[in-house]
């Protein structure tokens, strides 16, 4: 395992403080620092290269026994490569075309460098990134490359209103993508409900209105996306075989940075990026950014570690110190928190943890912020708590090499339903309320789970998936529904909210949607209500109320197989369940896991939880748990762990029992966490 710190962006911090800050850094028990390799400040004129100063950092790191990964940024671009290619600059969909500036993330400038799909711009950033990358080839202190940090389309966080990148390159592929895609422009005209004489017609969209063409937009660009990174990959692989070739996402793009989604703005789609790579990783800045919501950042760390699919995962930034921008500022990060964050990324299988970062930035919207050291440098009380939960868990040999066990619950994530969203008015935030109200649900009822993706629905149930509940997803391809009966006939419990898969993935209405299908009925009639009541009957043979959010639909008509478990306030049914194969199918009419996110209902949350099993392991069972404490089991070598993590002000317990043996009680400490070795 790793443990660590961002340690220099050029220019800072001045040479003068490496020796007794990387001596430090490893004084407080860590064994890693990354260091940013910046195209502006390394190549300065075309083909000259300055590495005097990673060369020293790089030297000093290696005689004190701390490990090396390079931040390659291509996007802090040298001006004379905007001097040489003005039409490569990023273009709005209003025609905006972005110089070069500074940034908050970029003190040297250069930013936001020019779009790569211009291919002499590919050419020369890969050229930088293969120098450094071969540099440092031979080098034993340097582990790998970052080769992409944070994989966005760069201006999108400081133009939030404007979509890229509409230059000339990027519509020239978009639409050599369209002609693979449809073959002929009737084709298109058929999807997109228009009516082009010829491809030359066709334009990408620049304005919300008509789905299919907005979601091939941003369909295109979160591919293409992929293809950056794996152009990098190659570049820096080629140079450095065995070199590790890494990236982190920003956050996940399907739950976004505040929890209001944000792949169809930033296109971070983890489930793409993430097979392009062999580590991969997440920034976290929860305090700053998550409103300090532990549940959110739990859920961050769980679903980019199930994008990496068993690749190595990393908490590649974590927020050590204050959030910024600007002179405002943000609260700074107190150490139990700092210990908490650390034990959600453990709990959700990192591999390693970085903090951003070591020293306060001197200059710049992000100063004097982010630092775990006092604003000398020298250490804090971040400092001491990130040393000591570093030394305890790189104690803990046994569990270094040990793999997450997947729950049997899961919480449906689909690539076609959030882009619909998207295009449907930036309506994003929806559907990430869905997947939030899913996963807080299952939280707060102490009940494991985990994320599965349309592109690994197919071997789900493979892996011992029992219980798939599915939110907010208005839109579902043809295969994704077929998957999802194909689960449920093969013996899992399907959980559908209203409309799932009412449209297809290019955003038109079916004649007959999933629900139709699997429930045998005629019609499904929709309304829209800010609060829907409605109740439902437990397993006790209880009636308890709960409120669902926006949608109302109704089931009309009837069928025999039909089992009426819930109603709304008129009587009419609001949850219905049936047998479709070996498994089980439960439909609730409008959205309780956005009326979770929005109301804090408690009804709604009771009735996701009840859908999901409390044996979310084989061979393991609980038989209480305090609120808000989450455990999670790994498989070692040697046997089994258990890592439960208390975000709670009191102490938290657990009661257990493993393998048939003895009942186990547990003690967390408030605010803290334990590695458990489940064989005593």
């Amino acid at each position: 395992m790793f443990f660590g710190t961002q340690y220099y962006r050029p220019p800072f911090p001045g040479s003068s403080d490496w020796d007794k800050d990387l001596r430090l850094i490893a004084d407080t028990g860590f064994n890693i620092v990354k260091l940013w390799a910046v195209w502006s400040w390394i190549e300065r004129k075309p083909g000259e290269f300055y590495f005097g100063d990673l060369d020293q950092l790089v030297y000093k790191c290696r005689s004190i026994g701390l490990k090396v990964v390079l931040n390659l940024i291509p996007e802090g671009a040298p001006y004379w490569l905007e001097r040489l290619h003005p039409d490569a600059r990023y273009c709005s969909h209003d025609g905006q075309r972005l110089g070069f500036s500074g940034a908050a993330n970029i003190p040297s400038g250069g930013w936001p460098g020019l779009c790569r799909d211009k291919p002499d711009v590919e050419t020369l950033a890969n050229g930088f990134l293969a120098t450094v990358a071969g540099r440092y080839a031979d080098e034993e202190a340097v582990i790998g490359f970052d080769v992409w940090n944070e994989p966005h389309i760069d201006p999108a966080f400081d133009y939030p209103d404007q979509l890229f990148c509409y230059c000339d390159y990027s519509r020239g592929k978009f639409a050599e993508w369209m002609k693979r895609k449809y073959g002929t422009i009737e084709t298109v005209n058929v999807s997109w409900h228009r009516a082009y004489a010829e491809w030359e017609d066709m334009k990408a969209p620049i304005r919300f209105g008509t789905y299919p063409d907005m979601i091939d937009w941003r369909r295109f660009w979160v591919e293409n996306h992929a293809d950056w990174l794996s152009s990098r990959v190659r570049a820096v692989k080629e140079a450095a075989p065995g070199k590790i070739a890494m990236t982190h996402v920003p956050f996940s793009g399907y739950l976004g940075q505040c929890g209001e989604g944000g792949l169809g703005q930033t296109l971070s789609d983890e489930f793409l990026l993430a097979d392009r790579v062999e580590h991969f990783g997440l920034t976290s800045f929860p305090k700053w950014l998550m409103g300090n919501d532990y549940v959110q950042h739990l859920m961050n760390v769980e679903l980019v570690a199930a994008a990496s699919e068993g690749k190595p995962f990393w908490q590649t930034e974590l927020q050590s110190g204050g959030g910024l921008w600007g002179i405002e500022g943000n609260p700074v990060a107190l150490p139990e928190e700092i210990r908490l964050w650390n034990w959600n990324a453990i709990a959700g299988g990192a591999k390693g943890v970085l903090y951003w970062q070591w020293r306060p930035e001197p200059s710049g919207l992000e100063s004097p912020g982010f630092g775990l050291t006092a604003l000398d440098g020298g250490p804090s009380e971040r400092t001491l708590a990130a040393g000591e939960i570093a030394k305890k868990l790189l104690a803990e040999k046994g569990f270094h090499g040990a793999a997450r066990l997947v729950p049997a619950n899961g919480i449906y994530v689909s690539r076609n339903a959030d882009l619909f969203a998207f295009a449907a008015g930036r309506g994003e935030k929806l559907y990430a309320q869905g997947l939030y109200g899913v996963y807080r649900s299952a939280y707060a009822a102490g009940i494991p789970v985990r994320f599965i993706h349309g592109d690994h629905l197919a071997t789900a149930a493979s892996e011992g998936l029992n219980t798939l509940y599915v939110s907010a997803s208005f839109s579902l391809s043809l295969e994704e529904t077929e998957e999802l009966a194909r689960f449920a006939a093969s013996g899992g419990t399907l959980v559908l909210e209203a409309c799932a898969g009412m449209y297809d993935e290019q955003g038109t209405i079916r004649g007959r949607s999933l629900v139709h299908e699997l429930f045998g009925l005629e019609a499904l009639e929709v309304s829209i209500e800010d609060r829907v009541d409605w109740e439902w009957t437990d397993a006790h043979e209880t009636i308890r109320a709960a409120t669902g959010a926006r949608y109302r639909q109704e089931m009309m008509g009837t069928a025999e197989r039909i089992e009426v478990t819930g109603h709304y306030a008129d009587g009419s049914p609001a949850v219905c369940r049936t047998r479709h194969g070996e498994g089980e199918v439960v439909w609730v009419g409008t959205l309780p896991s956005v009326a979770v996110s929005r109301f804090e209902d408690p009804g709604a949350r009771t009735f996701i939880a009840a859908n999901f099993s409390d044996r979310a392991y084989p061979g393991f069972r609980v038989e209480r748990i305090s609120d808000r404490l989450v455990y999670r089991l790994f498989a070692a070598e040697h046997g089994r762990y258990l890592a439960a993590v208390n975000h709670g002000e009191q102490p938290g317990t657990i009661r257990f029992q493993s393998e048939d043996g003895d009942w186990e009680t547990l003690i967390v400490p408030p605010k803290d966490g334990i590695i458990h070795d489940l064989r005593g």
